[in-house]
């Protein structure tokens, strides 16, 4: 009887463990070869070690720091010590594995927040973008409410219809269309459509807060109401722009934005669109500002 109590129970608890990775855990949990090759980058900035430390950048690594400035490849492996003073006290860190191909992770250090990339190409998992942002200021203003738009009456050619940059496969041109809707859902203020094309795992990261998906939708509906289709001004033009995709079906999106006429960029960010199955739809927007040198 013993027996059969013990096997009844252990039934029960494998059982309950398969809905609990079934219904608990909405997402994946961050690769194990990811794992390694984080903590084979961290060993190596530590040691010096420039050949180890060349193998898992990807040859299109930049690290942007705070204030925009940024770091290539080529600039790190000349001086290895900024990075690696960088890359150290990792607090609150958030891992999340995005269709076996690119891995975001979002934390703080230094007294800032962090959004890297990583992403997996034939040379295997390799750092692909570091960006810091600084950490919001405080504000004692009514942060609920929708600023109203500044000129209603503005158009938007770019971002909303065009951008400086040509898509070189179905994966980067879905993610172009995917960018289009949202870009125009935040102009003309429609949550449904923005909604439907976001993913689940969406997070807007910048120097004035942090906006999960939901409450984005929430923003977007409040706008709306507020003031109707013109409820918001045109975004930033792009200035210049880089796609790359991995595996097919998730695509890291670059940019240089500022206001319209202007000849330098004001804003860095970087955008990860992801199809699952069910179109491309936006997985990241983490961006920080430029600051004159």
């Amino acid at each position: 009887m013993k027996l059969f109590f013990t096997h009844t129970r252990i039934a029960i608890l494998l059982f309950c463990g398969v809905l609990a990775g079934v219904i608990v855990k909405p997402v994946a949990a961050a690769d194990e070869g990811y794992k390694t090759a984080d903590h084979s980058l961290t060993d190596a900035l530590a040691n010096g070690d420039k050949k180890a430390v060349a193998s898992l950048l990807n040859d299109n690594f930049q690290w942007v720091e705070w204030n925009g400035k940024v770091h290539t490849k080529a600039q790190i492996l000349e001086d290895l010590a900024p990075l690696a003073a960088n890359n150290e006290g990792a607090l609150d860190v958030r891992t999340t594995d995005i269709l076996g191909q690119v891995e975001r992770v979002i934390g703080l250090h230094h007294d800032m927040r962090f959004a890297h990339l990583w992403a997996k190409g034939p040379a295997g998992w390799q750092a692909f973008a570091f960006l810091d942002i600084p950490l919001p200021k405080q504000r004692g203003e009514d942060t609920e409410t929708p600023r109203p738009p500044r000129n209603p009456d503005a158009d938007c050619e770019n971002p909303c219809r065009t951008l400086p940059y040509k898509p070189e496969n179905a994966a980067q041109q879905g993610a172009m269309d995917a960018w289009f809707h949202l870009k125009n859902d935040e102009w003309h203020p429609n949550p449904e459509d923005w909604d439907a094309h976001s993913d689940e795992i969406h997070e807007t990261i910048t120097p004035g807060g942090d906006l999960p998906k939901l409450q984005h939708v929430a923003e977007l509906a409040k706008s709306r109401k507020l003031y109707g289709e013109k409820g918001a001004d045109p975004g930033q033009p792009v200035m210049s722009m880089h796609m790359y995709d991995f595996g097919g079906n998730v695509v890291i999106q670059e940019c240089l934005q500022g206001p319209k006429g202007a000849t330098k960029p004001v804003t860095w960010i970087m955008r990860v669109f992801v199809n699952r199955g069910d179109g491309w739809k936006i997985a990241l927007s983490a961006q920080t500002g430029i600051k004159e040198s």
